[in-house]
């Protein structure tokens, strides 16, 4: 089956106040890819599209300027174009919506009354988790917007973004850690020095699966485990599972443990 491409149109320069976004530069930006994207094989001069954007030169010169510098514009002796940031950002996505259907569908053979929420996180290229997707199995929990899909989490406080940091690559994860004295952090239980982080990630490798002791929100605890994919360049991702504390031990979330290894095992034979 053929799919539909919808190109997007260049906004004309006679917009309305009500029409305009709320950040300037980061709306004259959008409106600056738009222009590219509808015309891909052309290349703009500098004066054109500051005559099509109804902007002054010198503003069109810092805008394209610092997409040149975020490679989502190149530039040549003929003018700008879209770069090729563009293209692996659009490789990413695409990426992700294959594992969040994937996750999904998973998510459809868990009972509906285990009272837990199971979450599918990936890392940054900082020091944080990123939800993707997330189901409610009867959990009865209001995690707010520290679990928002798209939220970016500080990745030593969550159970997800600790088993992802086990699995990286030394040097990877050296790299992230370079220069840092302390680890943001959501509540006094959250793991707040990188030589604290270090230890519990060596723990984590060594047991297969991390934990989040009241690390994101009081009384909440979670159980996690990263796996591996070809559909990400850093071909990781890991599903959580976050329930209520019960009288104060992390009994529940043991408990959880052997549902999370069947879901790990059915997403990773997905993938």
């Amino acid at each position: 089956m053929k799919s539909k491409t919808t190109t997007l149109s260049a906004p004309t320069a006679t917009e309305t106040p009500e029409t305009k976004g709320l950040v300037p530069a980061i709306e004259r930006a959008a409106r600056l890819l738009a222009l590219l994207e509808g015309t891909p094989h052309r290349a703009f001069s500098l004066a054109e599209i500051a005559r099509r954007l109804d902007i002054p030169k010198s503003t069109a010169l810092n805008i394209c300027s610092e997409l040149v510098l975020a490679q989502f514009v190149r530039r040549s002796l003929s003018g700008y174009q879209l770069g090729r940031r563009l293209v692996q950002l659009g490789s990413a996505y695409v990426a992700s919506v294959d594992l969040v259907r994937e996750f999904y569908e998973v998510c459809n053979g868990v009972d509906a009354d285990l009272g837990a929420i199971i979450q599918l996180s990936v890392l940054d290229d900082q020091l944080n988790a990123v939800y993707l997707a997330r189901q409610d199995h009867n959990s009865r929990l209001q995690l707010g917007l520290r679990s928002e899909i798209g939220r970016h989490v500080p990745a030593n406080c969550t159970a997800s973004g600790k088993a992802l940091l086990a699995a990286l690559p030394e040097d990877n994860l050296e790299n992230r850690l370079v220069g840092l004295r302390k680890l943001s952090v959501l509540t006094p239980n959250s793991v707040s020095t990188v030589a604290k982080l270090r230890r519990e990630l060596k723990t984590i490798r060594e047991q297969g699966y991390a934990l989040d002791d009241e690390e994101v929100l009081p009384g909440i605890a979670c159980v996690a485990r990263a796996l591996t994919t070809d559909h990400r360049e850093d071909r990781l991702l890991s599903i959580s599972i976050t329930a209520a504390k019960v009288n104060g031990t992390l009994d529940r979330q043991m408990e959880l443990r052997p549902v999370l290894d069947r879901f790990v095992e059915a997403m990773q034979s997905r993938l």
